[in-house]
């Protein structure tokens, strides 16, 4: 079930960030290449499976926490509570879309490849740092506040590449790049309760971090725009409010996060 979380949470959030792209080909930024590409070509691949490997680690890691949270309840925090550990959990989910807003507006203006390269090094600290943490609350800051914030700068530039690269085949490059996020829910948590059996939460925490770094390091690379962004004023883009599309996907969306985390 928690995988099935993953995949509505990026296509929820993926049919809002469809209603901003802007289709119009201009001046080329340098992300997009020397040439401005036509959707659906081939090339599109690239950016698009790069999205889906990055998946499998922000999503992964909300994914699997419950293996540390059984680690965490029984043996390191004996007698601390499970509504105190699922803050951790909980924080991951909240500061990845939270943020979005922020991260999003970020990646328009500055590129997508910063962007997700921040997020990389915050999610990698976040790691290292949580191995060395004796106390809950430092949990919370680490592998809780700083890794969903930087969960936050890889998933917004992810979360829009797929569709403006795609126009016919929008569906199959958004289902592909989403899949990641259910793959990662699936070995991300054996391989997570394999290292804690076998070396330790602190280590499996560092080697964790380790494979985020080095991994979504280099599918960053392959972080291609087709187009510009659009220019932004502001960053909150209030006239989206004014939108039908905004209000009904925007009410789905509540209904499904209070379905699967509020109410299970």
């Amino acid at each position: 079930m928690v995988s099935i979380k993953g995949d509505l949470t990026v296509e929820s959030t993926a049919a809002l960030s469809q209603a901003s792209i802007t289709s119009t080909d201009k001046d080329a930024h340098s992300e997009t290449g020397p040439t401005i590409r036509p959707p659906d070509c081939a090339f599109g691949w690239i950016p698009t499976l790069a999205v889906m490997v990055n998946y499998m680690f922000i999503f992964g890691a909300s994914n699997s926490y419950g293996v540390f949270s059984t680690y965490y309840l029984n043996q390191k925090f004996v007698g601390t509570s499970a509504s105190t550990l699922s803050w951790i959990g909980s924080l991951i989910t909240t500061f990845m879309l939270g943020c979005s807003f922020l991260t999003g507006a970020l990646a328009d203006k500055k590129g997508y490849r910063l962007t997700a390269y921040i997020g990389t090094i915050l999610c990698t600290a976040a790691y290292i740092l949580a191995s060395f943490c004796k106390e809950v609350w430092q949990l919370i800051l680490t592998q809780g506040i700083l890794f969903g914030l930087g969960a936050s700068f890889l998933f917004a530039p992810s979360v829009s590449i797929p569709p403006q690269w795609f126009s016919k085949h929008r569906g199959l490059a958004s289902g592909v790049a989403v899949a990641g996020s259910s793959l990662g829910g699936l070995w991300f948590t054996a391989a997570t309760q394999a290292m804690i059996d076998n070396i330790g939460a602190e280590w499996a925490l560092r080697i964790l971090g380790i494979l985020t770094f080095v991994v979504t390091g280099v599918m960053n690379l392959f972080y291609f725009r087709r187009v510009p962004a659009k220019p932004r004023k502001n960053i909150l883009e209030l006239q989206a409010a004014k939108r039908l599309t905004f209000w009904l996907v925007s009410l789905e969306s509540f209904a499904m996060y209070t379905g699967y985390w509020a109410l299970t």
